[in-house]
């Protein structure tokens, strides 16, 4: 953690802040994470007593955060749509004890770029942006039955993240956290044409999920008790639990962790192996899927890929658009990767598969392939996981 608040300090940046994007599929913690960003950077009391390594905490100064979190942004239309982002930020004003009354007539971007500006000469040095679920506007926007309605509004969005771009001598770098790598810019808006994403990067590859040797030592105690109830070795629950919730890769090293948020329910549910991310909210991956000549035949356990997962979706997924969405909820992550070293340079390509048992029945649940009662079954490890993939 302390290692990515100083890689975003140091990352110089020319003519606007330093503006950076993390992504991963639901149930890594991200919201987690930007709070205990937040919360290292004010030098919160009871977060900066767990922190061990003193010494680079010292490299960190203190600043003062804007966080902003879109979890809950939503609108049928423009009007609410806008009305959406508008209470969000005048939330902000409340909570910094800022005097203001909501204009039905100003912009988002008038409202953000007062409240930088704002807490700016309060504190009369730069400040940090930390702005959680930053996805969702953009994904509430595409579920609009009106594609000029979507636009619309995704403009609006991307005209009041520009007030970022500008923000150069207020605002020393922003994070963005999100689980959809969306375009921030596009020909009808500006936005932020200048993101540096730092979702694959190694130094994260485990930041986000627990390792099975993390599991075994943090909930020995536990998992010693479930894998008795089964009449099953320790190691043989591992590595069930493994096949159902492991096997996410998030750089080129390939180090495999499982899904934090799958973890904690097993713990809380005497260790049953359930389809826990079926619960989750899916919406786009839905309505996508149903189309009925979506084809995904080239995705999964296929050689000689590019790196999909670094592409950016756009509100109009297409082609192998999907492929990347796809990847990065989760639903396929990489499982090899070939290099091709020529005279000059070098080419990565890559092998993608479906990552476990629980990301496949979520997957086929999405499809309408599985009935609803499933979520109460425990998923079948004793079998090899295969990729579901067409």
């Amino acid at each position: 953690m302390l290692s990515l608040i100083l890689q975003m300090e140091h990352t110089k940046s020319y003519g606007s802040p330093g503006i950076f994007l993390i992504t991963r599929p639901r149930g890594f913690g991200l919201s987690l994470v930007a709070k205990s960003v937040e919360k290292i950077l004010e030098r919160d009391r009871e977060t900066i007593c767990k922190i061990e390594d003193e010494g680079l905490l010292r490299e960190i100064p203190q600043r003062h955060c804007i966080k902003l979190d879109f979890k809950k942004i939503k609108g049928a239309d423009t009007k609410e749509f806008t009305h959406s982002l508008l209470n969000n930020l005048q939330e902000q004003f409340w909570l910094n004890h800022i005097e203001t009354h909501l204009d039905t007539y100003a912009t988002p971007k008038f409202y953000l770029s007062k409240l930088i500006d704002t807490l700016f000469k309060r504190y009369k040095e730069q400040l940090v942006i930390i702005i959680d679920n930053y996805d969702i506007p953009i994904a509430n926007a595409m579920l609009m039955e009106n594609s000029e309605m979507t636009l619309e509004c995704v403009c609006i969005y991307l005209d009041m993240l520009n007030v970022l771009k500008t923000a150069v001598s207020q605002v020393k770098w922003v994070m963005l956290t999100g689980h959809i790598k969306f375009a921030l810019a596009n020909e009808f808006s500006e936005g932020l044409p200048f993101v540096q994403d730092l979702s694959n990067e190694k130094s994260l590859e485990t930041l986000f999920g627990l390792t099975l040797n993390e599991i075994e030592e943090s909930y020995h105690t536990q998992i010693e008790k479930f894998a008795h109830d089964r009449n099953m070795s320790i190691e043989e629950y591992l590595s069930a639990v493994d096949k159902c919730y492991g096997n996410f890769a998030f750089s080129d090293s390939l180090i495999k962790v499982l899904c934090p948020a799958c973890i904690a329910h097993v713990l809380n549910n005497n260790g049953l192996l359930l389809p826990y991310s079926a619960t989750a909210n899916y919406p786009i991956v839905k309505k996508l899927l149903s189309n009925e000549f979506v084809d995904l035949s080239y995705l999964y356990d296929k050689d000689g890929q590019d790196p999909l997962f670094s592409n950016s979706i756009d509100i109009t997924v297409e082609k192998k658009q999907l492929a990347s969405l796809l990847i990065q909820l989760g639903f396929a992550t990489r499982a090899r990767v070939l290099l091709n070293t020529d005279e000059g340079y070098t080419t990565w390509r890559y092998r993608f598969e479906m990552p476990n048992l629980d990301m496949q029945a979520t997957f086929l649940m999405l499809k309408n392939e599985l009935p609803e009662d499933y979520l109460t079954k425990e998923l079948d490890y004793s079998t090899k996981n295969s990729a579901e993939g067409n």
